[in-house]
């Protein structure tokens, strides 16, 4: 992979994260405290974010700084790995709902 490929895959997971958190370009460059401008030049891959930047994309993302750099496949994994994880979290939230709702009307 060239470092260009590398910027390309980077500027498009930002792009990802960002509509999967239904935000404008304008809504995550406030949240980030960056132009539109620049985040705009990063999610195409013509700059490179600094790792302070990198950082505040993640965290007003929702995300790890290390999932921007994830290829398809990779990405898939971890996607997967995440999934499964909130729905064990769901699963044992709502059993325990159920349980104390039984415990109140029983």
């Amino acid at each position: 992979m060239t470092s260009d490929e590398l910027r390309a895959v980077v500027g498009g997971n930002i792009k990802t994260y960002r509509v999967m958190n239904n935000l404008s370009q304008m809504a995550l460059a406030e949240k980030a405290n960056l132009s539109v401008g620049y985040l705009h030049f990063l999610e195409t891959g013509e700059k490179w974010g600094t790792p302070e930047t990198i950082v505040k994309l993640a965290k007003s993302l929702n995300v790890k700084p290390f999932q921007f750099f994830m290829h398809d496949e990779a990405k898939s994994d971890s996607i997967s790995s995440d999934l499964i994880l909130l729905s064990n979290a769901l699963k044992q939230n709502i059993d325990e709902t159920i349980a104390d709702l039984l415990k109140k009307y029983n």
